[in-house]
């Protein structure tokens, strides 16, 4: 079963870890670009990866291949772990999952981001900061088991529900240009493989053993720190190995388009860069994932839970470019 685990999260790991490296996909600044220069390049690569990933896994799940079970509405972790960890994506310079992909491009800053992010997650989740993220998503709506779905607050079948909201997202993604970019993918290859990995992860947790999830980050970032510090083999789920894949595929990619280079940031800018890793860690667990457990897997499940973190996501996201870009600019 472990060794199932292993080349299954690894191999997930490594697609994901090419994809976030060829398409230079990186969340943050998705969300950021559309303030700071009107851009959404990133972000119609985000929505049609999860559009993609988001009709495979209910596809898969009509036809018995796996099953999932949605989180519980906790609103207040969702609100208040969103918000923070997009402040924390401001000052790291990135999200979780680019985070983990630059460290295979030989980037030192991001490896001081994944150092700090899985010491605050492994200390929010099972350390002295676990009674505040107790606190926080205790605040919660009981709306039945698997009721706390988008689907089910607006009384919608879950199909008609996505035929509504990505059918138009199909029409403009049709009719989007996208121009070849400098280097790496385009937005509109980069959205369509990356949706399909985010699907495939959920059959490969299924195989594996785990409980049924796709791509995820902070759960699998505790649990690594978890295993290294005490040696315990049940922390060794599939998760974390998928996100020791991750820096793999990038290092591959980078090498193979002659991409790798070490570069280290100045000593200020690395203390922004490992405080900022602080602050994502904490939020991800309080709101119960990170960009990829809340806006690209459990959006992908129709988790409401998962919404309103997206929006508080980007919400800290924006106010945090608006205080360390924009207001300095202006």
């Amino acid at each position: 079963m472990l060794l199932e685990k292993l080349f299954l999260g690894l191999g997930v790991g490594f697609l994901f870890g090419y994809v976030l490296q060829r398409g230079r996909f990186c969340m943050y600044t998705a969300f950021r670009d559309i303030l700071l220069i009107r851009d959404l390049t990133l972000f119609k690569a985000y929505l049609l990866a999860l559009t993609v990933q988001t009709l495979l896994v209910h596809l898969f799940k009509e036809l018995g291949l796996l099953s999932f079970s949605v989180p519980a509405f906790f609103w207040l972790g969702a609100v208040v772990g969103g918000f923070i960890f997009g402040l924390g994506m401001t000052l790291a310079g990135g999200c979780s999952s680019s985070s983990y992909s630059r460290v295979g491009e030989g980037m030192v800053g991001f490896f001081v981001v994944v150092v700090m992010f899985i010491i605050s997650a492994a200390t929010t989740s099972g350390g002295i900061l676990s009674p505040l993220a107790v606190m926080l998503r205790s605040a919660r709506v009981d709306m039945g088991e698997n009721s706390a779905t988008i689907s089910h607050v607006l009384g919608l079948n879950p199909w008609l529900l996505m035929v509504l909201l990505f059918l138009p997202l199909v029409i403009w993604f049709y009719r989007s240009q996208s121009n070849p970019p400098q280097r790496g993918w385009a937005w509109k290859r980069t959205g369509v493989i990356l949706g399909f990995v985010a699907a495939l992860a959920w059959l490969a947790s299924s195989w594996s053993g785990d409980f049924h999830y796709g791509l995820r980050m902070t759960g699998p970032s505790a649990s690594l720190l978890f295993y290294l510090t005490n040696g315990d083999a049940r922390y060794l789920d599939w998760g974390v190995f998928e996100v020791v894949g991750i820096p793999l595929g990038a290092f591959l990619a980078a090498r193979w388009n002659q991409e790798f280079q070490w570069r280290a940031p100045k000593p200020l800018r690395l203390m922004q860069q490992a405080l900022g890793g602080l602050i994502m860690g904490m939020g991800a667990v309080i709101a119960g994932g990170c960009n990829i457990g809340n806006s690209l897997t459990g959006l992908g499940i129709l988790s409401l839970t998962s919404l309103l973190a997206t929006l508080f996501i980007i919400l800290g996201t924006w106010c945090g470019t608006y205080l360390f870009f924009l207001r300095r600019a202006a």
